[in-house]
């Protein structure tokens, strides 16, 4: 880590939170981690989503940003400069204009100017600005991975759902028509079964009434003709 960037996470991350750089071994985590890329400084950013409730400040986005701001820090007394002797100046008992008046009597030896530093605080705005817009992109790709498939694939999934559904309401619906069916079926086999045993016993008894009367007439031929 360059003497720079370190200076930089002192001037910056102090003021930003009022105290020295949590140790993140057991700090809780943000609503998305940024992978540092794996070369050049302008590589795409992968983003790391987590899930964490409100947003806070987190070191990884931090560093990353400072390291933008190290990256494009320019030659001579600046902004960041300017910056450093205000933080040297706030161990001092003095209020915030008498700091911001003498850090700048001090810059004024070099010709840094009001504007000049405006300028240059302004440039560094543009450089976060941009890491911002390399951030946007990064976790625009994340979305459409995790949020948009996945809310394409609950759609998904909810119009299968209703298919079924109405498959089983239509399979329900001809199950109970099925059985209607069966029941209706069962009282016509019933009674067509009793239609077929009464013809049956009905046939029966007149076959057994004829054959009755011929024996009858057989036995009375043979005793009165005999």
């Amino acid at each position: 880590m360059s003497n720079l960037f370190k200076n930089l996470k002192s001037i910056f991350v102090v003021d930003a939170q009022g105290q020295k750089t949590p140790d993140t071994s057991t700090a809780e985590p943000t609503s998305a981690e940024v992978k540092k890329p794996q070369s050049g400084h302008d590589s795409e950013v992968e983003v790391e989503i987590s899930d964490s409730g409100e947003g806070e400040v987190s070191e990884k986005f931090t560093e990353i940003l400072l390291k933008a701001i190290e990256a494009n820090n320019q030659q001579g007394f600046d902004y960041i400069e300017y910056k450093r002797s205000l933080q040297n100046l706030s161990k001092m008992e003095m209020d915030e204009g008498t700091s911001y008046k003498s850090a700048y009597a001090a810059a004024q030896t070099m010709g840094v100017t009001p504007g000049s530093l405006v300028e240059s605080a302004n440039r560094y705005l543009s450089v976060l600005q941009k890491e911002e817009g390399k951030f946007e992109a990064a976790l625009g790709k994340q979305k459409g991975r995790q949020v948009d498939g996945g809310l394409e694939r609950i759609g998904e999934l909810e119009t299968a759902i209703r298919e079924k559904e109405t498959k089983i309401n239509e399979l329900t619906e001809q199950i109970e028509a099925d059985k209607d069916e069966l029941s209706r079926m069962k009282q016509e086999v019933e009674q067509a079964g009793r239609k077929v045993q009464k013809t049956k016993d009905d046939f029966i008894a007149s076959y057994n009434s004829l054959v009755s009367q011929i024996h009858s007439d057989i036995d009375k031929i043979k005793k009165y003709l005999s």
